[in-house]
């Protein structure tokens, strides 16, 4: 029973073959678990909307301080908050729920202008950056200081205003936190409207700009109920929880064979120790947070 036992986790006493659960068979096996999680998570987030997802403290205030932090840094001046643009960033994230996207457009042809004007917001300049599934106000804007487009954005020196709005719903089947920051420039400081989006500019179309409707916002509150599973943190417990095994498995063959006289440094174990430190270092890095 021992024996069939200590061939999983201990070379084999006579061939020296390498743990069962250290092998390449075993190492295929973990990757198809790990594939067949995130088929899972997508299949119970169908079935079940909202019982998957990740909840962050994300304070607005703090990402309009931090944003401007990161202006003055450059020499830029900073943007102040603005009341409609914060309504406007408001619209535009509860529509990105209702329609169910994660894109600057909307499926129903909506644009980013048509909720800052709709907001009331007449503008020259305007920009967009848009963040989601995120733990803290600190980590959106590392996010967005970290992808050039967002950046330039974030650092146009030509804005004046900001808004933003921090929202949860379900998304995709998944409670996450929608940020939007909205950016403009009121039409008396400049002449063409255009809006800045994924690093480029958009002319607004003039029929669009003028006699545009004002939309209101929605004063019911919908109730996101509290995710009963972060899929991301499960993925990274689980991985973790796997290289360490794995680790600790390695090192027990190597000593094993030196206590039996028989180690050598082979190209196994380079592969085993290079996938060891990849993966590592990748679960370490990993962040579920996206930017637009």
């Amino acid at each position: 029973m021992w024996h069939k036992i200590h061939k999983w986790f201990i070379p084999h006493r006579d061939t020296h073959k390498k743990a069962h659960l250290i092998s390449w068979e075993a190492l295929l096996i973990y990757v198809l678990f790990f594939m067949a999680l995130q088929v899972g998570f997508s299949i119970v987030g169908f079935v079940k909307p909202g019982i998957l997802g990740i909840s962050g403290n994300i304070d607005q205030k703090r990402l309009i301080e931090l944003t401007n932090k990161e202006r003055q840094n450059k020499g830029l001046p900073a943007v102040s908050e603005n009341e409609a643009l914060d309504k406007a960033a408001t619209l535009k994230a509860k529509n990105m729920f209702e329609e169910n996207y994660w894109a600057h457009f909307a499926p129903s042809g909506k644009t980013p202008w048509d909720f800052i004007l709709g907001a009331g917001y007449k503008f020259t300049f305007a920009g967009e950056n848009l963040a989601k599934n995120f733990y803290s106000s600190d980590e959106v804007v590392k996010a967005w200081v970290e992808s050039p487009t967002h950046r330039d954005n974030l650092l146009n020196p030509n804005y004046r205003d900001i808004g933003i709005a921090v929202v949860e719903g379900v998304l995709n089947g998944q409670k996450t936190t929608l940020v939007v920051q909205e950016f403009g420039t009121t039409e008396y400081l400049a002449q063409k409207p255009s809006v800045t989006v994924q690093g480029k500019s958009v002319a607004v179309p003039p029929q669009d700009f003028f006699n545009k409707p004002q939309l209101a916002v929605s004063t019911i509150e919908t109730t996101v109920a509290k995710s009963l599973f972060d899929p991301f943190k499960v993925s990274k417990i689980a991985g973790y929880s796997i290289t360490a095994m794995i680790a600790v498995l390695l090192i027990l063959d190597i000593c094993v064979l030196r206590r039996r006289g028989v180690f050598r440094l082979s190209s196994h174990h380079i592969a085993h120790m290079a996938l060891l430190s990849l993966t590592a270092g990748s679960l370490f890095l990993a962040s579920p947070g996206a930017v637009l």
